[in-house]
């Protein structure tokens, strides 16, 4: 008991700081205008485009993506080469691709044309 009152006494004396778990820290300074960092470089957002999903075919039109398109309409820089009670047909460039009628992308084929 004796020893536990002389390393307190000893302490204060030796101005020794006793850890506080409540004392609340000093809030950090502002950085100084010369000291910051550039921001790092933005990187670009690479363009999402949205599946072709063909929903319904009707009266020799396709009902894609929420529009009624007939063949020689554009759709996601693709066009509706012919339309079929199944499947629709849609070219790029060479690239032929057949999507079939029904709610999810159903890719039937694709092939290089000429």
């Amino acid at each position: 008991m004796i020893w536990m009152i002389v390393c307190l006494c000893s302490t204060h004396l030796l101005h020794a700081q006793i850890y506080d778990p409540f004392l609340k820290t000093a809030k950090p300074r502002a950085a100084s205008i010369t000291g910051l960092l550039p921001p790092p470089p933005m990187i670009a957002a690479v363009p999402v485009i949205p599946p072709t999903v063909v929903s319904a075919v009707m009266n020799n039109k396709a009902f894609i993506n929420g529009a009624w398109y007939r063949v020689g309409d554009r759709v996601n820089n693709q066009e509706v080469t012919y339309i079929q009670n199944n499947f629709v047909g849609l070219k790029e460039g060479n690239r032929l691709t057949m999507i079939a009628v029904g709610g999810a992308r159903r890719v039937l084929g694709t092939k290089e044309v000429q």
